[in-house]
C-alpha cells in the first residue's frame, strides 16, 4: 500500500459487512467517510490551524493506506459531530472494602460502561466470606459481589450495541482464593460469564511452588488457611486447562518494568490483558499493520520496509496521543490521572502474515530474529516520537526525568535515546503494547493474521452476530496472506486438496506451544505494557504438559498468560473450516529439531533384553528407539546423559555429553531389529501428533500375542503417564505386581514377579 491511496478497496465480502456494522454509525456510507472523519476529530487537538489540517491529511493517508488501525472505539466514535465522545476502549477502577466503596464502584462501573468502555478492577481488597463486618454480621465474599457487577454488565448495553467487557484480579494469598479459582466452569455453570477473571501470581508463590512449601491465605494480617503452594497451583492449572479459565497476572513480573514506579502500581489490566496499569487509567490503543510493510511477498527478494514502519509507528504515537484530549472521559479521576501520566498503547497486528510472506515458520529462529528487530523498532520508534512530542508540546505533568530515568524499563534503551529523554523529556509514561485486535484485523486489515498471533487457519468459519438480539450466523473467510498467495499464484479458484501448500503456512495448531511462548517473550523484552496472546493448545495436550507451559512462561518473563483448550469446555467464536460435530481432530507435528535430550532404558522382557530410548520435545515425549540388545553388543549405559542427534536423513546418532566433551555413536539405529524398527516408528509417530500415552499404552496391550518387544515398550511408556492423566487399566495387567502379562497358547504369565495362569 502506498503513501498516497485514495481509494479503500475490500478484499473479501465479510471484511466489508463487518466493518460497516461496527464503524458506519453516523450515515457513512465508505470506508473513505469513516477515515475521513476519524483524521479530522482527532487532528482537532492540534494547537493551530495549520498543524490540524497538516496532521488530518498525514492521518488520512495512514488510515486509507490501511498501515494504522486505531482499536474499534476511536473508529466507532470519532467524528467531529459524534454524540459518542468516548475514544478509549477499556478503563480501570478501584473497589473499596466496604459496602458504600462496593457500591460507589459498581455506579463508576455503570457510568463506564453506559460510554461503551470495558473495566478492569482488582478485588483482593474486598474481605473474604466468613470475614466480620464491623456490625457483626460475615462477608458473602468477593465473588458474591462480582455477581452484582456481572449482572449489572449484562443490563447495560454499551452505546446501545454491546455488552461491557470485564475483568477481575484475585491476589493468589486472598483467603477466597480457592472459590476464585474454580468461579467460573464455562458451559457446565455458566457463571461471571461478562468477566474474564486472573490470578496475580508473586515471585513468592513461584518459589514456594517449587520448593513444595506452605502457602497462607492471607487478609489484613490475619491468616484464614495454610495449604500446599502446589495445590493452587495444580487447582489454578486444572480449572484453566478445562475451562480456559483463570488466566495468570504475574504481578511481581509487571510491577519490574513501571514506568511510573515512583507514583503508583501497575496492579490491574484491562479486560483483554494488553494494558497493566494502576486504578482510574484507561487504554488509548491502535495498531500498525505489519503486512502493509512487506516488499514483495512470497519471493526470493521478500523483506521489512523498517523505515517506513519507523515512520508510521512516530505517527501513530502523536495520533494516540491526541486521542486523549480529543476523547470525553467517563469520570473525573480518569480525565485527571489520564492527562497527568497521557498512558498510550501502540501495537501492532499482521504478524503471522508478515512470516509467511516472508517465507519463514512462526516460531522458528529467523521468525524470532525478525520479531526481535520489529519489536526493537517499535520500541524505539515509540519513544523517540513520544520525547519529540514532549519537546513541541510539553512532558506529561507527572515526569520526573531523574525517577522516570531509574525505571527498569528505561534502563534497557540505547544510551543516546535515554539522553534524549532526559534533556527533551517525555510526553506519554507508557507506549506499547500488543492487542487482539480481532475486529479490526478483520475488517481493516483484509483479514489479517490477529495482534502477535500466529496465523489462525487458511480458512476459516467465523460466527456473526446479525444485530437481532443474540442472533448469530457463520461465515467463511480466508487469511489475508494466503488469499494474496493464491491470487499472486493463480490459484484464486483451485480446491484446496489440489494446492501445495508452502511451508510457511503454519497455523494456530501447527505450532509449538513453547515455540509459542517464545514469540510472546521476545516482544515482551521491548513492549512496556503487556501483550494479549492466547495460546491455543494443540489437541491431544495433556494435564502435565499443561502444567509445564504454565512455569515456562513465568520464567520467559511473561506478564500474563491466557490458554485456549480447544477439547476443554467452552467453544470459541473460530472454527476451522470442515470441522463436524463427529469427526477426527488432525494434528500437524511440530518440526524435530536437530538434537533432542533422551533418556536411556535397559529392559528385560522374556528371553530377550532392549535397549529403549525416548527423546524429549520441551519436556515432551517425542519420539521413542528400541535396540535389541539380547546378545549384550549394545555397550550403552542407561544412567547417561544423551541426546539423539538427527545427522542425516534416516540417520541418528546417540550423543554421549560429558561436560563440554562430547562422545558419539554414529548411527546408532542401524542396529535396529526390522519389525521393532517399524513398531517404534509408529509409536514416534503417535507421540508427536499428540496422542496420549494411556492409549498408546492400551494398544500395545490389546495384542492377543503380546511380544516381549510390546511389553517393555509398554513398561518404559508407563513410567511418564504423569500425575492428572487417567491411567487406563486392563485386564493385561499383572493382578499381583501391576506390570503387563505376556500372553502366549491360552496362558498368561508375568516376567517380573512369576505369577501365571492358564485357560
Amino acid at each position: 500500500m502506498n503513501n498516497t491511496q485514495t481509494r479503500w478497496i475490500w478484499e473479501q465480502p465479510i471484511c466489508e459487512e463487518i466493518f460497516r456494522q461496527k464503524y458506519c454509525l453516523y450515515g457513512e456510507q465508505s470506508a473513505e467517510e469513516v477515515f475521513t472523519g476519524v483524521a479530522s476529530e482527532i487532528a482537532s487537538a492540534e494547537t493551530t490551524e495549520e498543524k490540524r489540517r497538516h496532521w488530518e491529511g498525514v492521518f488520512y493517508q495512514e488510515l486509507i493506506s490501511g498501515r494504522l488501525q486505531p482499536a474499534g472505539r476511536i473508529l466507532a466514535n470519532a467524528r467531529p459531530g459524534s454524540p459518542m465522545k468516548n475514544y478509549n476502549n477499556c478503563f480501570t477502577i478501584d473497589i473499596e472494602d466496604s459496602l458504600e466503596g462496593i457500591y460507589e464502584a459498581l455506579k463508576d462501573d455503570a457510568t463506564i460502561s453506559k460510554m461503551g468502555g470495558g473495566v478492569g478492577f482488582d478485588i483482593s481488597k474486598l474481605r473474604p466470606i466468613g470475614a466480620k463486618l464491623s456490625n457483626g454480621g460475615e462477608s458473602s465474599g468477593v465473588i458474591s459481589f462480582l455477581r452484582i457487577f456481572d449482572q449489572s454488565a449484562k443490563t447495560i448495553m454499551t452505546g446501545g450495541q454491546r455488552r461491557s467487557a470485564h475483568i477481575a484480579l484475585l491476589d493468589i494469598s486472598h483467603p477466597e482464593i480457592e472459590e476464585f479459582i474454580t468461579a467460573k466452569k464455562g458451559e457446565q455453570n455458566k457463571e461471571l460469564t461478562q468477566f474474564n477473571i486472573s490470578v496475580k501470581i508473586t515471585d513468592d508463590f513461584i518459589k514456594a511452588v517449587k520448593e513444595d512449601a506452605d502457602w497462607n491465605l492471607v487478609w489484613k494480617g490475619r491468616t484464614f488457611k495454610t495449604v500446599k503452594a502446589k495445590h493452587l497451583y495444580d487447582l489454578l492449572a486444572k480449572n484453566a486447562f478445562i475451562h480456559n479459565e483463570p488466566g495468570i497476572f504475574n504481578a511481581d513480573t509487571v510491577e519490574r518494568y513501571n514506568n511510573g514506579w515512583w507514583a503508583f502500581k501497575m496492579d490491574r489490566v484491562n479486560p483483554c490483558g494488553e494494558l497493566v496499569m494502576p486504578a482510574y487509567s484507561l487504554c488509548c490503543l491502535s495498531s500498525v499493520n505489519l503486512a502493509s510493510f512487506v516488499a514483495k511477498p512470497f519471493s526470493a527478494d521478500a523483506s521489512f520496509d523498517f523505515a517506513a514502519f519507523e515512520r508510521t509507528c512516530g505517527i501513530g504515537i502523536r495520533f494516540l496521543d491526541n486521542v486523549l484530549d480529543a476523547t470525553d472521559y467517563p469520570l473525573e479521576r480518569i480525565k485527571t490521572f489520564s492527562r497527568d501520566w497521557r498512558r498510550v498503547g501502540l501495537g501492532f497486528t499482521g504478524l503471522g502474515d508478515v512470516f509467511a510472506m516472508m517465507g519463514m515458520k512462526y516460531g522458528e529462529e529467523a521468525s524470532l530474529v525478525l520479531a526481535e528487530q520489529i519489536a526493537k523498532t517499535l520500541r524505539d520508534a515509540s519513544y523517540s516520537a513520544s520525547s519529540d512530542l514532549a519537546a513541541e508540546k510539553g512532558s506529561f505533568p507527572a515526569f520526573d526525568a531523574e525517577k522516570y530515568l531509574q525505571a527498569n524499563f528505561i534502563k534497557t534503551l540505547d544510551p543516546e535515546l535515554r539522553e534524549k529523554i532526559r534533556t527533551q523529556g517525555m510526553r506519554n509514561v507508557q507506549l506499547n503494547t500488543v492487542a487482539p485486535t480481532g475486529t479490526t484485523s478483520l475488517s481493516m486489515g483484509q483479514n489479517c493474521s490477529s495482534g502477535i498471533e500466529p496465523i489462525f487457519a487458511l480458512s476459516f468459519k467465523r460466527t456473526i452476530r446479525t444485530g437481532r438480539g443474540d442472533e448469530t450466523r457463520t461465515e467463511e473467510v480466508s487469511d489475508y496472506a494466503w488469499k494474496l498467495w493464491k491470487s499472486l499464484n493463480g490459484k484464486e479458484n483451485e480446491p484446496m486438496e489440489n494446492i501445495v501448500v508452502p511451508e510457511a503456512f503454519v497455523t494456530t495448531l501447527d505450532i509449538n506451544p513453547y515455540q509459542s511462548i517464545d514469540m510472546q517473550a521476545v516482544f515482551q523484552k521491548y513492549i512496556d505494557h503487556s501483550i494479549s496472546k492466547t495460546l491455543n493448545l494443540p489437541l491431544g495436550t495433556s494435564f502435565e504438559e499443561y502444567k509445564n507451559l504454565f512455569m515456562y512462561a513465568y520464567e520467559k518473563g511473561l506478564k500474563g498468560f491466557t490458554t485456549f483448550n480447544p477439547e476443554g469446555s467452552m467453544k470459541g467464536i473460530l472454527e476451522y473450516s470442515g470441522k463436524k460435530e463427529e469427526g477426527v481432530h488432525r494434528r500437524v507435528a511440530p518440526a524435530r529439531p536437530r538434537d533432542l535430550p533422551c533418556e536411556i532404558h535397559r529392559v528385560a522382557g522374556g528371553k530377550r533384553k532392549y535397549v529403549v530410548i525416548p527423546g524429549f520435545l520441551n519436556g515432551t515425549l517425542y519420539e521413542i528407539f528400541v535396540l535389541d540388545d539380547t546378545d549384550g553388543k549394545i555397550g550403552i549405559d542407561d544412567d547417561r546423559k544423551a541426546l539423539v542427534r538427527k545427522a542425516a536423513k534416516g540417520r541418528y546418532d546417540l550423543v554421549f555429553v560429558n561436560g563440554s566433551e562430547e562422545t558419539v555413536l554414529e548411527d546408532f539405529t542401524s542396529a535396529f531389529n526390522s519389525p521393532d524398527a517399524s513398531l517404534a516408528r509408529f509409536i514416534s509417530m503417535a507421540l508427536r501428533h499428540g496422542t496420549p500415552l494411556q492409549f498408546i499404552i492400551s494398544q500395545l496391550q490389546k495384542d492377543t500375542n503380546f511380544t516381549d518387544v510390546e511389553r517393555c515398550i509398554a513398561r518404559v511408556l508407563k513410567t511418564y503417564i504423569r500425575d492428572g492423566e487417567e491411567v487406563i487399566t486392563s485386564d493385561r495387567e499383572c493382578p499381583e505386581c501391576g506390570e503387563l502379562l505376556s500372553f502366549r497358547d491360552g496362558c498368561v504369565s508375568c516376567f517380573s514377579c512369576g505369577y501365571s495362569k492358564c485357560t
